[in-house]
């Protein structure tokens, strides 16, 4: 009996490792290890969207299949929120409820998708991106994002990545892990250049609401002609901190959004009804102190774990977006993964590894701000 050969393109999922050698180092001492690993917000989510969902779990008919697509509530209030939030209309048929964002990201490659074609994928980049393109024996072409240019796209080096078997590019800002930002002038580049060289835009935008220092990150349907190509990824596991309910939503391009929810009718039966309506009331009662507190938090653990890392000789600019701060280690280690073994076993720090998230990460770790740091100076 044998397994699918897919499953020899890639690795196991870089947190299931970094997991296990947490759990070896907290067996062995007897010690918590402080875990700047996973990005997972885990500032409580409003009260009052709470207090919603156990409203709608009580309701009749919630224990029932919640059918395909979004329900009405859901796609109002998605609509209704593009409008205020962007000024930009979407329609009915130009959204799709997800299971998570990574819900989106690992199901639009059958999609997209056939083996032996090429999809472009930012270096440093979230490692699902990668994956997903594994799983259906298509090919990662990597594209550049480098301190020298910000971390911006070189549309020169990009276009030479262009061949007859490209079909789409991920674009993901504000950024995972880098925290790099973006506007709507190197938005309408990237528009222009997925257009010209008639391939899809699939722009990862699952940290638009964690943004901080006065900056407020756009969204790529601004850009008037983005709906040709476009499509966006959103999240409420950042926006609303239900990382654990696992709500998000693709908009845009009403051809790609089809072929998604046809590709999901075979995978799964929907996103739970409960679920949609508690997203449908976030989005349209908003909670605006809540939502102030939440960013607060996650700005002053990101000052605040700043300063510490420097005592380790990392070097690195403050974000404006995402949860992460992406550290570039000293010039002692010979890579990230030696650098961040050696912290783990001598301080019980973990970060992660900037080559996870591909080869321009060999000299950098992602440091998550989503850790309690009530005695974090006991660590540095």
């Amino acid at each position: 009996m044998q397994l699918a050969k897919r499953l020899d393109n890639f690795a196991e999922y870089i947190f299931f490792r970094l997991n296990q050698k947490v759990r070896e180092v907290e067996a062995r001492t007897s010690r918590k290890v402080l875990n700047f690993g996973p990005g997972s917000p885990d500032f409580p989510p409003s009260k009052q969207c709470l207090a919603k969902l156990h409203q709608f779990i009580d309701a009749p008919q919630a224990h029932m299949y919640p059918g395909y697509g979004p329900i009405p509530e859901f796609t109002q209030a998605l609509i209704s929120w593009y409008q205020a939030r962007f000024n930009v209309q979407i329609q009915s048929d130009e959204l799709y409820p997800l299971i998570g964002a990574k819900d989106g990201i690992s199901h639009l490659v059958l999609a997209l998708l056939d083996p032996g074609d090429e999809v472009l994928v930012p270096d440093p980049g979230y490692p699902g991106y990668t994956g997903s393109a594994l799983l259906v024996d298509a090919k990662p072409v990597y594209y550049n994002l480098l301190p020298q240019n910000n971390f911006k796209i070189d549309f020169t080096e990009l276009a030479q990545k262009i061949t007859s078997k490209t079909k789409f590019m991920w674009v993901n800002f504000p950024s995972n892990p880098l925290g790099a930002v973006t506007n709507l002038t190197e938005l309408t580049k990237i528009v222009q250049f997925a257009r010209k060289h008639s391939i899809w835009l699939i722009y990862d935008n699952a940290y638009s609401e964690i943004t901080y220092d006065n900056y407020i990150a756009p969204s790529i349907l601004e850009i008037p002609e983005a709906k040709e190509v476009a499509i966006e990824i959103g999240s409420c596991s950042k926006m609303f901190s239900f990382a654990g309910y696992r709500i998000g939503w693709a908009s845009g391009n009403r051809r790609l959004i089809a072929a998604l929810a046809k590709v999901k009718s075979q995978v799964d039966s929907g996103l739970p009804k409960p679920l949609q309506q508690m997203a449908a009331y976030a989005f349209t009662h908003p909670d605006y102190a809540w939502q102030k507190a939440m960013l607060q938090s996650y700005q002053l653990r990101r000052d605040l774990i700043a300063t510490r890392l420097k005592k380790l000789g990392l070097t690195f600019e403050l974000p404006l977006g995402s949860l992460y701060i992406w550290a570039k280690i000293p010039d002692a280690y010979s890579n990230s993964e030696e650098f961040v073994l050696d912290t783990l076993s001598k301080k019980h720090i973990l970060f992660t590894p900037g080559t996870a998230y591909g080869q321009n990460g060999e000299r950098y770790v992602r440091v998550s701000v989503c850790v309690n740091i009530d005695h974090i100076d006991e660590y540095f």
